[in-house]
């Protein structure tokens, strides 16, 4: 079978960055240029195309991932907008697990920022190639050095340097100097910057410029010999030459292409536009797609053919209260057709595929038939959910999920009346098949309704869509922090169980060395008791036992983690010993070792950047210095300083209205939940008594 279409003119791309680095309007540039739209939206007047929710366009943020399709060169490019407030990084994280390629947007005023750092470190753990944006340098206070060296610095990345700013006597953005073909580009602001002419560079620029440009080619001839013996000869350097060693290296995540602009003036979009063409991945570009057969450990390769079978992820689910669930789906092989049967590897269940969407934002197209490397919209006839597998059902493969943070923040949530409670529930619920790291529950020893997630704005904005989207009105309460437990010091215990349940003897006796971990180490279990003297079924579940009761200490009713429990010994009765025995056994274990080692209480806390004018700067590390918080470093950026710092998550709950009343509306702050600390012991027990222990 011939392929359809040339998949390796296909780029499945991200655009990624920390919040106001202007990632929606490089997007909305992106539309306009590639005849996508014919009106370009600005965030300021909530006219964007991809933030379409009315959230989105209000606040001036993105929240939702959104994506499109454009063509550029002939090429057809899969874009995936993100949001950059922390609150909804899990956007990026399930959307960086279905791409090839990103773009990252830093601002040229703030430089590389905390969340900048998170989105970078998250295209790290998938191997996503990028190139970087440095936007907003028609603003005076930008800086395109510090913000490259920034990259360097803060980033650990070999950043290579393809444009350098074009600026006037008195810092007015005028254009980029293109440095591979050392051509000055200048863009006509009467065509809405769809027009642009290359020049000669001019003199007040040039000697900066060769420097730059040496830069460039010193580190081309890093890795690759023809280069350096062009570069030595002082022959000049192929632009065709230039670009295949550019993009080998960006592929192999050696280097990251820099580019530079301000994308609210349409200055340096379109050599964005070009190196995701030139320097990004194709599907063919990237190694096959790689799972494992339904048992979990037989691995399955799938290469993006149309004619491989077909296999793809579910990255993310759009609810609707009105429609079906669109299910947003990167295909990584074979041929998918309206109509067909599909396994859903992950809940071992079969679909029929009744709709196929390219998607523009909330507007769908409708399709026939997808290929390999596509990123479609899918409505199925069988619940499908976040990381699910969809499969050729006789050629079963099953994919690595993806990973979602636990959440850190919950509200009590009640209906009006008792009338209004089951479609109250119903419209959580569907918001939690959406969002991963939102989470519906009923609280055991109130009876109220939680829901959980990644801090205030991430609750509010999605329990305003419960109010409006599906109608619900609904009070809440105030926001409680999730405290987690671990042990405070090793502990030993010997637990026997023998009792008689349901008419039969049960049996179990274990010796267990409980000790603590350090912060973020979860959960281990070992058995050092040899098989021959305990079989390993008996072991399992012993460790299920275990961790089964982490879920709740006996001294606190929090979760309890940063634990090792180590099975030293273990003794078993022939006919009286069952699996029900030594996992009880092992539950009271824990238990006992919490009783005994005694506990330390945990508290989130959230670290990144609070960004204020250089008069205030006394005033918000005063206030930080009450919420408990710990200043790591302090940078004058012209006339702000930005403050990195950490706060406990309980200290955050209000703050943004108490930094806006402190600079009268002026500073803005970035913090995301980092790590859990131990709380200081006579905070600890204030909460232990609010919850009725201790």
């Amino acid at each position: 079978m011939a392929d359809p279409y040339d998949i390796c003119k296909v780029r499945n791309i991200g655009i990624i960055a920390h919040i106001d680095a202007g990632k929606t309007t490089l997007t909305e540039r992106i539309l306009f240029f590639t005849g996508k739209i014919h009106k370009m939206g600005e965030v300021h007047e909530g006219t964007t195309e991809m933030d379409w929710m009315d959230q989105e366009r209000e606040r001036g943020i993105t929240i939702t991932a959104a994506a499109t399709t454009v063509f550029w060169r002939g090429h057809q490019i899969n874009i995936v907008d993100t949001p950059g407030h922390v609150d909804f990084t899990v956007e990026v994280e399930r959307s960086l697990r279905a791409l090839d390629g990103a773009i990252v947007v830093f601002s040229g005023v703030e430089g590389v920022e905390s969340q900048s750092e998170t989105v970078w470190r998250q295209a790290d753990r998938y191997r996503v190639p990028r190139i970087a944006f440095i936007n907003k340098l028609d603003r005076i206070e930008a800086d395109f050095v510090r913000a490259f060296s920034d990259i360097e610095e803060k980033l650990g990345a070999v950043a290579l340097p393809l444009v350098y700013p074009w600026r006037d006597g008195e810092g007015n953005l005028l254009g980029i100097i293109d440095l591979l073909r050392f051509s000055a580009i200048r863009w006509d602001p009467e065509s809405l910057g769809r027009n642009f002419q290359y020049l000669p560079v001019p003199k007040e620029v040039e000697e900066e410029a060769r420097a730059w440009r040496e830069k460039l080619f010193e580190t081309l001839s890093e890795v690759s010999d023809e280069i350096a013996v062009r570069y030595l000869e002082g022959e000049e350097i192929p632009l065709e030459l230039a670009v295949k060693v550019i993009r080998e290296a960006t592929l192999h995540h050696l280097w990251v292409p820099v580019f530079g602009g301000s994308a609210y003036e349409k200055i340096g979009v379109q050599p964005v536009m070009d190196a995701v063409v030139d320097f990004l991945p194709s599907p063919l570009d990237i190694p096959p797609a790689r799972g494992t057969a339904l048992d979990g450990k037989t691995e399955e390769l799938r290469k993006p053919f149309p004619d491989e079978p077909f296999s793809a992820l579910v990255f993310k689910v759009f609810t609707d209260p009105y429609a079906d669930r669109l299910l947003y789906t990167r295909i990584y092989s074979g041929t998918l057709k309206e109509g067909q049967v599909v396994l859903n590897a992950t809940q071992g269940t079969k679909a029929r595929v009744t709709r196929i969407f390219r998607l523009h934002a909330n507007k769908r197209e409708q399709m026939d038939v997808a290929y390999a490397g596509d990123i479609v919209g899918l409505i199925l006839s069988a619940p499908v959910y976040t990381g699910n597998t969809l499969c050729d059902p006789d050629h079963p493969i099953l994919y690595e999920p993806i990973a979602f943070p636990e959440p850190v923040v919950f509200l009590a949530v009640e209906p009006r009346s008792e009338k209004e409670e089951p479609a109250l529930r119903e419209a959580l619920m569907k918001l939690a098949q959406e969002d991963p790291t939102f989470r519906v529950q009923d609280d055991e020893t109130t009876g109220q309704l939680l829901v959980g997630g990644m801090g205030e704005l991430h609750l509010e904005v999605l329990l305003r869509r419960v109010r409006e989207e599906f109608k619900v009105p609904h009070r809440v309460g105030k926001p409680i922090v999730v405290y987690k437990e671990t042990l405070a010091k090793p502990v030993e215990i010997v637990e026997e169980f023998e009792k008689t349940v349901g008419g039969k003897p049960q049996y179990a006796w274990i010796r267990v060395r409980f000790e603590p971990l350090s912060r973020g180490g979860g959960f281990e279990f070992h058995s050092e008791v040899p098989e021959e003297i305990l079989p390993k079924e008996f072991a399992e579940a012993v460790r299920r036992g275990i961790q089964g009761a982490l879920a709740a200490s006996p001294v606190g009713g929090f979760p309890v983690t940063d634990v090792r429990a180590i099975l030293l010994e273990a003794k078993f009765n022939p006919l009286t010993s069952t699996d029900v025995a030594f996992e009880a056994a092992g539950t009271q274990a824990l238990r006992r070792a919490l009783e005994e080692g005694g506990v330390l209480l945990l508290e989130p806390v959230a670290e990144g950047d609070i960004i204020t004018p250089s008069e205030y700067l006394g005033e918000v590390v005063s206030d930080l210095g009450r919420r408990r918080g710990e200043i790591r470093a302090i940078q004058t950026r012209g006339t702000v300083d930005i403050i990195r710092c950490t706060l406990p998550v309980v200290e955050t709950f209000g703050y943004a209205t108490q930094l806006r009343s402190l600079t009268q509306g002026r500073a803005v702050h970035t913090l995301r939940v980092a790590r859990y600390e131990v709380v200081p012991e006579e905070l600890a027990r204030e909460v232990l008594r609010s919850r009725g222990y201790g």
